[in-house]
């Protein structure tokens, strides 16, 4: 669901870009090919499309980099995190709103904080869309991905998770055990924290199963009193 909505936004952006007058300078000195995208040298978001050996310069919606290595007819403008700039050159001045930094992109939400890691917002021409991490999983703004806690810089996992990894068994040797352990999570039955390494995170059981603590493992739902427990909605 979430890579087709970025799909369905990039396909928004697309009829969003802009399009200078034709040069005639571009129509055969540049297009060696009948259709293809081409780089614009020190801009990180031109480009310039032939079609039919006619050369157009192109620009990506604000917030988006032009993919050097997008072939014809794919629309060749991405998320900075899928298409770096790498030094290419310079973007275009940003064209913010009130709620957007970029007329596209994934920002940092006003509801955020380190304790509440799984809120970011999706900027689309300018709108915002206050989105949410599935449980469990907080947004890395490195990599504008859903992630585990322990991995996001800006994120308080223990204070997020509401929950911190027991110290680990050890060997005759009182070495850690480099072993899995589960945990029940409070309140649900089909939600469980995985410690490894003194890393928590939040799994569930697949349908039909819940957590048995006893076992330290989901097992048929008919065999564990989930009496009172409510489904993780955040």
């Amino acid at each position: 669901m979430f890579s087709y909505l970025c799909v369905a936004l990039l396909f928004v952006a697309a009829c969003s870009a802009q399009v200078s007058t034709d040069k005639p300078d571009l129509r055969n000195a540049i297009c060696k090919q009948r259709n293809g995208y081409y780089k614009v040298d020190s801009s990180c978001d031109s480009y310039v499309e032939c079609t039919e050996f006619v050369a157009e310069e192109m620009i990506c919606p604000d917030g988006l980099h032009f993919n050097p290595y997008a072939q014809w007819p794919a629309y060749p403008c991405g998320y900075p995190m899928d298409v770096p700039c790498l030094g290419r050159g310079s973007v275009q001045p940003a064209q913010p709103t009130a709620d957007c930094p970029h007329q596209y992109g994934y920002f940092r939400s006003p509801a955020a904080s380190d304790e509440r890691c799984g809120e970011y917002r999706l900027c689309v021409a300018g709108k915002a869309f206050d989105q949410s991490c599935p449980a469990g999983l907080a947004f890395n703004y490195d990599t504008g991905r859903c992630d585990w806690p322990d991995l996001v810089p800006s994120c308080n996992a223990d204070k997020f998770l509401g929950f911190t990894c027991p110290a680990a068994p050890v060997d005759a040797d009182g070495k850690p055990l480099d072993i899995v352990i589960n945990y029940k999570y409070q309140g649900d039955c089909f939600y469980f924290f995985s410690c490894e390494s003194g890393r928590a995170r939040l799994l569930s059981c697949d349908a039909g199963l819940a957590f048995d603590p006893a076992l330290g493992r989901c097992v048929d739902a008919d065999l564990v009193n989930c009496s009172g427990a409510a489904r993780v909605l955040v």
